[in-house]
């Protein structure tokens, strides 16, 4: 399976990559350009997509413009996205723009595991 990770806090893009690589082909997008490269150059499985980004106002809105490309470039590949507060109302607004699942951070093995396990 592979998996591209698009995550700005690298605290947490450092622990999926760490917990995902021994048993997965793990990338790790620098920016959506290639984030995008990435997704057209192998089969990808799974995308993990930050949702919020602090330093960058109205984050949620840009991620969810990437998943809505994502999405429809490569309706098959799956994306779970990533944020520090998760609420309903994200919840909702992530499932409109094809997001499959939400997790928080700080990111716990267990939930991230149990989120491929999910969406594979």
């Amino acid at each position: 399976m592979k998996i591209v990770i698009f995550n700005d806090e690298l605290r947490s893009e450092m622990q999926m990559y760490l917990t995902l690589s021994n048993r997965h082909n793990v990338e790790v997008a620098q920016d959506v350009d290639d984030l995008m490269q990435l997704l057209e150059q192998e089969s990808t499985d799974l995308t993990f997509l930050g949702l919020d980004d602090k330093s960058i106002p109205k984050a949620n809105e840009k991620a969810f413009e990437i998943a809505l490309r994502i999405q429809a470039k490569h309706p098959k590949i799956k994306v779970v996205g990533i944020c520090d507060r998760k609420t309903q109302v994200l919840q909702k607004k992530a499932a409109h723009h094809g997001i499959n699942r939400v997790i928080t951070r700080p990111i716990k093995n267990r939930e991230l595991l149990a989120a491929l396990e999910n969406i594979a």
